[in-house]
């Protein structure tokens, strides 16, 4: 029906808005639901964000101003989405309404209230950069030895302070449950935060987490102004809410707290809650209904995504969660195909699969950008990843490099081409830089010295052993040179074991260079202990160098299709976390092994386990219509041992009925065959893999 009502300085503004056929029922009971504290439980692909425009365009209807409706998302692309879309709907200029993510509503309420914290109204913000640029600073004036590997990188710092202000945490309590390397330096880490702060005082800046801690400051200190701001917000709208941390809740359920009927709606799927490493509070939405006794809880359950053989999956898997906000995803679309189990005795022939699926699905008529490959860890997608640049396959990494463009990676490479080729340039200044006390002018130096004496085929450590490089380094880079020297010849003696050489490197030091300098260290370490399996496929670091560099990622090339076209955009490989809020035709779910996905590290937290499970429910429903779940039997344990893995117990306690099994096949030139189709008579109790005619312990494999 045609609705008409009156937009401050608009004048009559005739919207088209039908409300009962544009929503469902259970959309339009939360679109024109009265006041008080509301909760609406969104399922994943259930039409949130039609339900929020829907909602915001009621309420002007109902005559409720532009300016006192406040909504609040996460990113700026969700807000720009929101905003976008109430505009399109009403008309309204969607400045005319105060909506944005977190940091920027609380930015623009700071800036006409700076004063009380002894800011300016034109205080800057520093972003992540400025940070740590800033952070530098306090270290230097502490006089702090940053030139110890051990000692934590301003990146890692500024991690640290984010973490904690998200939070809460104590400091020593934090760093003893997530920076346990960090610990010897509490209280240096302690002066560290208290010059930070100082400083941006004294600077009349914040960065992104003091707008969240001192608006809240503001809001808590302040009744006048407290009160002001519930007066003024006649209705709060919250989106994703079961992202929010302590302080962003708090803000929010205070500035609607004290207003008669609490006119706070949140909106979210605790189900999809899955950054509690970042400082997400899974309690926010969980116990949303107890902070606010009065609440009216709304759900919303129908899927317009996936297909019902999907969503029966997804439901059985979430169903195994405690602590939840009950619901049941319903499709609205029509039947497909169930999803696909695919047991795998290794892998290499899991990462075949995968890679000759996505040519058949191209094949009939799937967009190889609609289709997405995801994994728990960035660690998990070497076998994936390496299998598509042989089948020419273009790809890109969301929110991420390709695994040999990676720092850590390129570190660790570079030292394995130094010891192959001396005259490596590249490599060797990357390698020298890496140790503490030099920096570019060493380098050069030491490079200029070194090269007229090195000839083709000499081992490097020879020339090092021969010359007195001592003389050439600062005092404080003199003391380490030495065990430099011992990686380089240990390095050299394994140029025919190259799983070795890399273990050489890790245990060098660079563990603990990856921990102190990277603020994702944990996962990058991983990466490396996977890359040092993946040699040891090789027999020489000439091989494997070789291999790399026919792969095009050495130096970052591209190689065939893998450059990207406008006729042929790539397939995807992401994390879930990265996945979270897109969606495909097909979906791969890889490496569902137990201790990889649930990953063993959440699995020893508290609550780890829901979380985890959390984080499968997530990654099974971005998926609109066909899903493969797929895992390894036997991983390589490292130093030619193969270790027999349990899958995932997200896909041991699934009912049968809501999957079919596929068999893999070998072909004759060792290439897998995904053909042998469904197996309906799967007995979980009997590994389809194994040949019983092979004793116990010797499966066959793909290679």
């Amino acid at each position: 029906m045609m609705r008409r009502f009156v937009l401050p300085g608009r004048g009559t503004s005739t919207l088209e808005i039908d409300y009962e056929t544009d929503l469902n029922e259970q959309q339009l009971a939360v679109v024109t639901c009265g006041s008080g504290p509301k909760i609406v439980i969104a399922g994943a692909g259930s039409g949130k964000t039609r339900t929020l425009t829907y909602r915001v365009a009621h309420l002007l209807e109902r005559g409720v101003p532009p300016a006192g409706i406040l909504l609040v998302t996460f990113t700026n692309k969700a807000a720009r989405e929101m905003l976008g879309r109430v505009e399109q709907l009403t008309g309204l200029s969607r400045h005319r309404l105060w909506g944005g993510t977190f940091h920027s509503v609380c930015a623009r309420m700071l800036r006409r209230h700076a004063g009380l914290l002894g800011y300016t109204d034109s205080f800057s913000i520093l972003d992540e950069r400025d940070q740590r640029d800033l952070l530098k600073l306090c270290i230097t004036d502490l006089d702090v030895p940053v030139k110890q590997r051990r000692f934590p990188s301003a990146k890692v710092l500024a991690g640290i302070f984010s973490l904690q202000a998200n939070t809460r945490q104590p400091l020593e309590e934090l760093l003893s449950e997530r920076y346990i390397q960090f610990i010897e330096w509490l209280e240096t880490v302690r002066k560290i935060s208290d010059r930070y702060a100082s400083r941006k005082q004294a600077a009349n800046a914040m960065d992104y987490d003091d707008l969240l801690q001192r608006w809240l400051e503001v809001l808590k200190d302040n009744k006048q102004i407290r009160d002001r701001y519930r007066e003024q917000f006649d209705h709060i709208l919250v989106d994703e809410y079961q992202d929010t941390n302590i302080v962003q809740a708090e803000i929010v359920e205070i500035m609607a707290g004290a207003k008669k009927g609490v006119n706070l709606m949140v909106v979210g799927d605790d189900s999809q809650s899955i950054y509690a490493f970042r400082g997400a509070n899974y309690d926010n939405i969980l116990q949303f209904p107890k902070r606010n006794k009065t609440t009216e809880v709304f759900r919303l359950e129908t899927n317009y995504r996936s297909t019902p053989q999907i969503l029966h999956l997804t439901n059985a898997s979430i169903e195994h969660n405690k602590e939840q906000h009950k619901k049941v995803l319903r499709a609205e679309r029509a039947d497909g195909m169930l999803p696909a189990l695919i047991p795998c005795s290794c892998p290499e022939q899991e990462a075949e699969f995968v890679a000759e699926r996505i040519l058949q699905l191209r094949d009939e008529g799937v967009a190889l950008s609609d289709i997405a490959v995801l994994y728990r860890a960035h660690s998990h997608r070497l076998s994936v990843e390496t299998t598509l640049l042989r089948y020419d396959i273009p790809y890109e990494v969301r929110g991420g490099l390709r695994f040999f463009q990676q720092a850590h990676i390129k570190d660790l490479v570079a030292h394995l081409r130094l010891v192959e080729n001396p005259r490596d340039e590249v490599a060797f200044r990357r390698v020298l830089l890496l140790q503490p006390g030099i920096g570019n002018v060493t380098a050069n130096r030491i490079w200029n010295a070194v090269t007229p004496q090195t000839s083709e085929g000499d081992a490097l450590v020879g020339t090092f052993e021969n010359m007195d490089i001592a003389g050439l380094l600062p005092s404080k880079a003199r003391a380490c040179w030495p065990e430099f020297v011992k990686t380089i010849r240990e390095i050299h003696a394994f140029r025919e074991d190259p799983e070795t050489a890399i273990s050489i490197v890790l245990d060098s030091g660079y563990r603990e260079y990856v921990l102190a300098k990277f603020d994702n260290s944990e996962s990058r370490i991983e990466d490396l202990q996977q890359l040092a399996i993946f040699a040891g496929q090789y027999d020489s670091l000439n091989k494997l160098l070789e291999e790399l560099l026919l792969l095009g990622e050495l130096y970052g090339q591209e190689v065939g299709s893998n450059r990207q076209t406008d006729d042929e955009p790539p397939i995807v490989l992401s994390t879930v976390h990265q996945a979270k809020g897109l969606e495909w035709h097909s979906v791969f779910i890889i490496c569902l092994l137990e201790g990889f996905f649930p990953s063993q590290r959440s699995l020893d937290e508290p609550g780890g386990e829901e979380e985890e499970r959390r984080i499968f429910y997530v990654a099974t429903t971005r998926s609109r219509e066909e899903l493969y779940l797929s895992y390894p039997i036997i991983r390589a344990g490292g130093y030619g041992a193969s270790v027999v893995q349990q899958p995932s117990r997200f896909l041991q306690e699934l009912p049968e009925t809501l999957y079919e099994t596929w068999h893999l096949e070998e072909e004759p030139n060792g290439a897998t065959n995904p053909n042998g189709g469904a197996s309906q008579d799967f007995d979980p109790n009997v590994d389809p893999i194994w040949d019983d005619n092979e004793p116990l312990g010797e499966p066959w494999l793909t290679d």
